[in-house]
Parts: structure tokens; sequence; C-alpha cells
């Protein structure tokens, strides 16, 4: 059992409920050893603690995380005032890797969403016109080479509670089997 993931399961319930996004930050490294960072949707968490979202496989996070295959997600909880830091491995799955699993998180998006990698590439420079920028593509649409499915699998990670005084934070890390550590904010 993974201590930490009932606590950032129910915080984020709590937080945001069913209908809102789970909006958190992801900070990579790119290939010049310059961290960058990012907002996603945090699509889902497993029951192994595994992370997961999806991305435009032409985006510049999915190169720094092909060249360095580890992350840190960042979850800032305004109402609760907690913060979550997970931090470890990375993979990149494609629909060529496993079409079952990528046609799964493919489906769960609106049709807005899954429009946006029938888009031109991100950070290229922008048409002139806007005609290649699809506004909506149903679920039944084929799952284009730009989607990748980004799962993290956290060996660390931290939770900052600062509706206490003083604060508390807890540190939990795989490699002393998940035991909590108190740490000072």
């Amino acid at each position: 059992m993974i201590p930490w993931l009932p606590i950032l399961r129910d915080s984020l319930d709590l937080e945001f409920g069913a209908d809102k996004p789970r909006i958190a930050t992801l900070a990579t490294v790119d290939e010049h050893h310059r961290p960058s960072a990012r907002s996603i949707i945090l699509r889902q968490i497993d029951d192994d603690g595994a992370l997961h979202f999806v991305t435009d496989a032409r985006s510049p996070k999915t190169a720094h995380l092909r060249l360095w295959p580890f992350a840190e997600l960042v979850l800032w909880l305004p109402i609760r005032r907690e913060q979550f830091r997970l931090a470890g491995p990375t993979t990149i799955t494609t629909s060529a890797d496993n079409p079952t699993l990528a046609r799964q998180f493919w489906t769960q998006l609106t049709d807005v969403s899954r429009a946006m990698f029938l888009w031109p590439a991100p950070g290229h420079p922008r048409p002139d016109c806007d005609d290649p920028f699809v506004p909506a593509a149903p679920a039944t649409t084929p799952i284009p080479d730009s989607f990748v499915l980004v799962t993290l699998r956290p060996d660390r990670a931290d939770h900052l509670q600062l509706s206490f005084h003083p604060h508390r934070r807890t540190r939990w890390e795989q490699s002393s089997a998940w035991e909590p550590r108190s740490i000072n904010p």
C-alpha cells in the first residue's frame, strides 16, 4: 500500500470535486539542463500511484522527457492550502505502443481537446489563417501520431499543509518503503 495515495486522492476530491480539471505543474529539464515548467491536466491516478496525463508528441515537454525521463509534478490546492510534489521516472506511450490504453485516454477527452492534437505543431510559427485549427474532433477520430500518454511513477512524494501553525510537511520515499518523515517546511 502507498500511504500518501489516499491522502492525495482525498485532498484532490475535496478541492476539485468530480467536475473540475485537476491542474498541476509539470517540471522537466531541457537539453541545456535548464528547468522548464508548465501546467498540465492530471487525467488519472492509478492504485499503484502512477499519474497520467496526455500531451502533444511534438511539444518540448515530450522531447525533454525522452532525453531525461524524470519529472516532478506539483499540485497546489488553494482552498485547502496544501501542496503535493510527486517526483520520479516517466514513460511515454503512443497508440503504436499500446493501442488499447491510448484509445482509453483519447476517448475520455472532450471533442475540443482532441482537436488540438490535429492542429499545427506547438511552438511553431502560427499560420496566416485559422483554417488548420479544427474546432472539434469526435471520439471516433483516428488517434493522431501527435497524441501521447505520459505516466509518472513517483518514487518520492511531499505533502505540505499550510493551514497549520507551524506548517506541516511530510515526505515519503520509495527507497525507504514509503515510511513517512516529518520534515521542516
